[in-house]
């Protein structure tokens, strides 16, 4: 718990792999249990989550990712379902999956230097256990731009997009003022109109269901394979 009792931090990996997914979990988890009013999401001071560890899917002789994507998944249906209030503190590079965090949060303060990216399409992937929570922020448009480009945004493109709510170096202000501004919001009333604005989305579980079965295909073909075991090696 915080210093003012106010809020709990969840911690994001730098990159998505079964143990930091896990590791989400139990975080998530263990707020759920203390029934934090607010929880608080940040990453390093130069990565809020660069999202697949490329090199796990690349070494895994299993093949098989779905099992993990759907604990991801599960993870952010809770930020987008939850009876409490969730923020993302974001510094430096959101890509790919921790982009799936940052949609699916209720507030989003980034720094100035913040990047958002979804690169999956240049490696002939798609976002496809984030979609539900990409959706809750981002215009289907907008989505498939930024697959098809690939291209890292700014802060400012992120504000213009929807995807950051304020942008700001002051972090810890902007947190505390948001904080005052929502902490009087009962918690049915945050439960109810997040579960309502969920369901409002037509067959959100089922279009997770579809997205990670295609990524999980894509992920077990031989080239694709090959090319993020280049890409994690040069890295």
């Amino acid at each position: 718990m915080s210093s003012n009792n106010l809020y709990k931090e969840i911690l994001i990996p730098a990159v998505l792999n079964p143990e930091s997914i896990s590791h989400l979990n139990k975080q998530l988890t263990s707020c759920e249990e203390e029934k934090a009013r607010f929880i608080v999401l940040k990453g390093s001071d130069t990565i809020f989550c660069n999202g697949l560890d490329l090199s796990w899917v690349a070494n895994s002789e299993e093949g098989n990712h779905l099992h993990d994507m759907q604990h991801y998944a599960g993870f952010l249906k809770k930020l987008q379902e939850g009876k409490f209030i969730s923020i993302a503190l974001v510094k430096g590079i959101v890509s790919g999956g921790g982009m799936g965090v940052v949609c699916a949060c209720d507030h989003v303060i980034a720094d100035e230097a913040s990047t958002f990216s979804l690169p999956e399409g240049l490696l002939g992937l798609i976002p496809g256990m984030i979609l539900p929570s990409l959706l809750n922020r981002l215009s289907a448009q907008r989505v498939k731009k930024m697959v098809l480009t690939g291209k890292k945004y700014s802060s400012t493109n992120a504000l213009e997009y929807g995807v950051v709510d304020e942008i700001t170096n002051d972090q810890q202000k902007a947190l505390n003022d948001a904080l005052n501004a929502m902490r009087s919001c009962k918690p049915g009333a945050v439960s109810d109109i997040k579960e309502i604005l969920y369901a409002s989305h037509a067959n959100k579980d089922e279009l997770a269901v579809r997205g990670m079965n295609i990524l999980n295909k894509r992920l077990q073909d031989p080239e694709i394979k090959q090319r993020l075991k280049d890409i994690s090696d040069f890295m």
